[in-house]
């Protein structure tokens, strides 16, 4: 059951059941009328026109409950172009499952999905490096860039569940203008998730790094940079 496709957003409305071949067009129906994909395994490019034609996307393995407003009632065709790690950005499933990750949360909130920088991949690999070589955890302070660190027992977290601890912040998110988008007064409590799903942020890139001291250190790095005060998350 590689793949699913919906109707309406959050899973709703007419659904295909399962689907595990390309799609030249969706056919009439489907034309123009998918807003929420399930993605069950391998990674899919969907298609604004017919014949994989015109703009496009990818999807890895996750539940994408709106494709954002770019795509909604947009897509004709859609193929499978490679397994769980399809070609794209170095770091293999790793940087796969974090864009996963955050694209995930973007989707729901309907802003345009993020891709994968190797630059800043890189930058985020010297400093997750120094922080555990020197047992560190805090910020690099870097001009032109936003960045969320995590920290905890190594091996004992999938990456999906390191980006997971800033998308709970969620659950204190309220809409409005930075820094004042925190149920509990403190930009600090979902500062993390904001960055995350900040609409004009467009790329990502991120190093895990497993420290002498035990523990795991995630460094992700976004350009352009979110948590702008004045400025509406999305």
């Amino acid at each position: 059951m590689p793949v699913e496709i919906y109707a309406d957003s959050n899973f709703s409305g007419a659904t295909s059941g399962s689907l595990d071949r390309d799609y030249s067009y969706v056919g009439d129906f489907w034309n123009d009328k998918i807003s929420s994909i399930k993605v069950y395994s391998g990674t899919w490019e969907f298609f604004e026109n017919a014949n994989f034609q015109g703009r496009s996307f990818r999807l890895t393995p996750g539940e994408y409950p709106w494709v954002t407003n770019t795509w909604n009632d947009m897509i004709s065709s859609f193929k499978q172009v490679g397994q769980d790690t399809p070609s794209g950005p170095s770091g293999g499933g790793m940087a796969q499952e974090i864009l996963n990750a955050h694209n995930s949360y973007r989707s729901q909130v309907g802003v345009p999905f993020l891709t994968w920088s190797n630059t800043l991949a890189s930058q985020a690999q010297e400093w997750a490096n120094y922080l555990s070589s020197n047992r560190l955890f805090q910020h690099s302070g870097t001009s032109g860039q936003g960045e969320n660190l995590w920290m905890g027992t190594s091996h004992r977290f999938s990456f999906t569940q390191m980006v997971g601890s800033w998308g709970n912040e969620k659950q204190h998110f309220v809409k409005g203008k930075f820094p004042n988008v925190s149920n509990t007064g403190n930009w600090a409590d979902v500062g993390h998730y904001t960055q995350m799903v900040w609409r004009n942020t467009t790329q990502v890139g991120c190093a895990v790094v497993d420290g002498g001291d035990g523990n795991a250190r995630l460094v992700c790095r976004y350009v352009s940079p979110g948590n702008v005060m004045g400025q509406s998350v999305f």
